[in-house]
């Protein structure tokens, strides 16, 4: 069997975390048996109004000559050109995708039997009308309120759920959302299919310090990921708790400066480290040298960070986003600590406090067990391997 699978996030040189969840799966599908074609769409803003016919003569004229000039490949991965209106959207982002698409089509043909989406808006609309195989969609975008505002959007979208073959979601909560957006009867076509958690490179131990004294984020440093709460939580629970605890940053972002600042304010820089974005293949040893994870983003589609702590052996204390609820709530006992999302920085120190001062109750072999059970690369893509054969007949 082979699957084209269709993104518009996927790593390449210039950003090699980019759509990474999506080159897990596709890796994973592979020692499947699964052979995977992947396109990659991308966009190149261009002035308002229409494209212009001499910029879309100009890419005609350049596939004829040499179609590998004109999309870019490497390996088993292709990347499209899909020039995009200022200002059109994400119905315009959709049309950008299928001009791109369909014109790669014409001289690189794509020979899958399931074609496999992610995103319904911008890129399984974009396939609406031009693919005939059966078409595989997964939703995990955040952004997904911006798009269902969008009127355009929201009924390409809605055209996107009725005609897919199948059609999967990360999490509950995203299921939840669209069942609040189109009525609860388009939950019988969507599915829940999580993205892997891949825990090949992260060691477990079960003995970090339950003092709490070293805690670690994983994540961009920028406002949707709630930095700023991190850090001053940070700060009451050196304060009040621990006054010789440590932060360790592994990522980086235009919140940067701010953690620095505050940090000096505070007189706490020395406690506070900012290593920067780091590749995946380091990211548990990191997790090794910390006692707990603190993520505080206020919203996730999923949320593979804390996923990853709780299978290095880590508590987490979130907030309860939608992706962390479907992730783990049902084994925070033993994992840690859902919060709600208006938490101030002393209760989020206070969270941290109380794991620490009883942590008896925590398990966390079994906690690991549960995220390998639900999330490994061989569980998720048994399952996807078995919605395609299930299309293509």
């Amino acid at each position: 069997m082979k699957v084209q699978v269709i993104t518009p996030w996927y790593p390449d040189a210039a950003s090699v975390y980019l759509g990474v969840f999506v080159e897990q799966q596709v890796h994973a599908l592979r020692a499947q048996g699964v052979e995977v074609d992947v396109e990659v769409p991308h966009l190149y803003p261009a002035r308002r109004g229409p494209i212009p016919t001499h910029l879309i003569d100009a890419m005609r004229q350049l596939a004829e000559r040499d179609p590998y000039a004109m999309f870019r490949s490497a390996g088993a991965t292709t990347w499209i050109p899909s020039p995009v209106p200022a200002r059109s959207g994400y119905a315009g982002r959709s049309d950008a995708f299928r001009m791109g698409l369909s014109l790669k089509r014409e001289y690189l043909e794509s020979t899958a039997d399931v074609v496999h989406a992610h995103l319904a808006v911008p890129t399984a609309s974009a396939l609406l009308d031009l693919e005939t195989r059966p078409l595989v969609v997964t939703e995990h975008q955040s952004t997904l309120d911006l798009v269902l505002a969008e009127p355009r959007a929201r009924e390409l979208y809605r055209r996107v759920i009725d005609e897919a073959a199948a059609f999967m979601v990360v999490s509950t909560h995203l299921r939840d959302r669209l069942m609040e957006e189109f009525g609860s009867g388009v939950g019988e076509r969507i599915d829940v299919m999580p993205n892997i958690v891949d825990l090949s490179d992260i060691s477990f131990r079960s003995d970090h310090d339950r003092a709490m004294r070293h805690w670690v984020f994983v994540g961009a440093l920028i406002a949707k990921k709630g930095t700023r709460l991190l850090v001053e939580s940070f700060a009451a629970f050196r304060r009040t708790a621990e006054p010789e605890a440590t932060l360790t940053l592994v990522g980086d972002g235009d919140e940067r400066a701010w953690v620095e600042s505050f940090a000096r304010r505070e007189r706490i820089s020395h406690a506070i480290t900012i290593l920067g974005a780091k590749p995946r293949s380091e990211i548990g040893s990191h997790l090794d040298r910390a006692d707990v994870m603190v993520h505080m983003s206020p919203a996730e589609t999923f949320g593979v960070a804390a996923l990853e702590a709780i299978g290095a052996g880590l508590p987490v204390v979130s907030l309860a986003h939608g992706g962390a609820v479907g992730a783990w709530a049902e084994i925070e006992a033993i994992a840690g600590s859902l919060l709600p999302l208006d938490s101030k920085p002393t209760e989020v120190s206070s969270a941290v406090a109380a794991l620490a001062s009883n942590p008896a109750h925590l398990n966390p072999q079994a906690a690991r067990d549960f995220v390998v059970e639900r999330y490994s690369a061989e569980t998720v893509s048994t399952r996807l391997a078995a919605i395609y054969e299930q299309v293509r007949r």
